[in-house]
C-alpha cells in the first residue's frame, strides 16, 4: 500500500535530505571545475595557483569575496529558468539560522566594474534576499566567454540538483536564438548528451502556452519522456483537453509510461473510422421481395434490386435517368 504525503511533508523531507549533503555535494561540482581553471573545454592544468582563501578545500586557488546583492547580476545564460518559491522560503529560513554555507560561483561582471555575474547561486540569492541580507559570498572565477557562462551554470546543477526539462528547453531556445549554437547537434556536443534528448526537450516549447504554464508549476513531473508524451497528444486533441492532461499528471503522479499509454489510445481514437450504421427497407413486387433500399446518415443511398423483366427494368432506369438529370 502506497502513503502520499501533502507537497509540504514531501518538500520538506526533501529539503531535509539535500541539508545533509549540501557540502559534499558542492565540493564535488567545485573539485570537477577546480581540475579546469580554464574552462571545460580546455586540458587539466597542474600548476599551482595562487591562493587567496582557504575557507574550504574545494575553494582553494580562486577569490572569495562578500558582495552586495545589488552588484550581484543573474545569469543570462542560467541553466534554470523555474524557481519554486516553497525550496526559496526553506533555504531563506536556513540562511538566516546558519547563514550561507557554501559560496555562490560568479565571475567578474564584463561591463560594470566591481559587479558580479553569477554562474549558478540563484536560489542563494534569492533566498538570501528573502532573509533580509545585503550580501552573499561568491566564489569568482575566470571568465570564460557565453558559452562556457552556460556550461557551467548546467554542469553546477547537474552536480547538486538538476533543473528540469522545461528549465533546458528555455535555455536551449536561448542558446539557439542568440547564436551561440548553430543547431541542436551542437547542444548535444557541448553537454554530452544525446542528440535525441535535445530533440524531445525543445519539442516541449512548441506546446500551448497556457500548457507551459501549468507545467512551470510543478516542472519536476514533466520529465523528458513525459513531456515528449504531451507534445505527440497535443496534435490530436483540443487545448483544453491536454490542460486536463496535464493537471492529471500533476494530481496523480503518471508515469511517462501511463501518459504513453493515454496518449496512443487519444491517436487510436482519433484515427479510428467510426463505422456508420445503415437503415435498410426491403423492396417487393408483388408481394416478393425483390431487394433493399438503405440510407446512411452520412447521405449516402443505396438502391439494390433485381428485375427479371426487361420492360419493368427499363421503366425503373428511365426513371432514375429523369429524376437525376443522367444524359447519355
Amino acid at each position: 500500500m502506497s502513503v502520499k504525503f501533502d507537497r509540504k511533508s514531501a518538500m520538506r523531507a526533501t529539503l531535509t535530505q539535500e541539508k545533509k549533503s549540501v557540502d559534499e555535494r558542492f565540493a564535488r561540482a567545485d573539485a570537477v571545475l577546480t581540475s579546469h581553471p580554464s574552462g571545460l573545454a580546455s586540458s587539466p592544468i597542474t600548476t599551482p595557483e595562487r591562493t587567496f582563501s582557504a575557507e574550504s578545500s574545494a575553494a582553494q586557488g580562486r577569490l572569495i569575496v562578500s558582495a552586495k546583492l545589488e552588484c550581484t547580476h543573474e545569469n543570462p545564460l542560467n541553466a534554470r529558468c523555474i524557481y519554486d518559491p516553497d525550496v526559496v522560503k526553506e533555504l531563506a529560513a536556513s540562511i538566516a539560522t546558519r547563514g550561507q554555507m557554501v559560496p555562490a560561483s560568479a565571475v567578474a561582471h564584463p561591463s560594470i566594474q566591481g559587479h558580479y555575474l553569477l554562474i549558478d547561486g540563484h536560489y542563494r540569492k534569492k533566498a538570501a534576499a528573502a532573509a533580509g541580507l545585503q550580501t552573499m559570498d561568491l566564489v569568482v572565477r575566470q571568465s570564460e566567454g557565453e558559452i562556457e557562462l552556460y556550461r557551467l551554470s548546467w554542469l553546477l546543477n547537474e552536480e547538486r540538483s538538476a533543473q528540469s526539462p522545461l528549465d533546458n528547453a528555455f535555455a536551449w531556445r536561448k542558446l539557439l536564438d542568440k547564436g551561440l549554437v548553430q543547431n541542436e547537434g551542437k547542444i548535444a556536443e557541448l553537454l554530452g548528451i544525446s542528440a535525441a534528448t535535445v530533440n524531445k526537450t525543445l519539442a516541449l516549447l512548441n506546446l500551448p502556452t497556457a500548457a507551459l504554464d501549468k507545467m512551470r508549476e510543478r516542472p519536476a513531473k514533466f520529465g523528458v519522456f513525459t513531456g515528449y508524451e504531451l507534445t505527440l497528444a497535443a496534435k490530436k486533441i483540443e487545448e483544453s483537453a491536454l490542460l486536463d492532461l496535464v493537471n492529471k499528471i500533476i494530481a496523480e503522479d503518471l508515469s511517462s509510461r501511463e501518459v504513453s499509454a493515454i496518449r496512443a489510445k487519444i491517436e487510436s481514437g482519433s484515427t479510428r473510422k467510426r463505422k456508420e450504421t445503415s437503415r435498410q427497407y426491403k423492396v417487393q413486387n408483388n408481394g416478393q421481395h425483390i431487394g433493399s433500399l438503405k440510407e446512411w446518415d452520412s447521405g449516402k443511398v443505396a438502391l439494390e434490386v433485381i428485375l427479371i423483366n426487361p420492360k419493368d427494368r427499363a421503366a425503373l432506369v428511365a426513371e432514375l435517368k429523369a429524376r437525376f438529370c443522367i444524359m447519355k
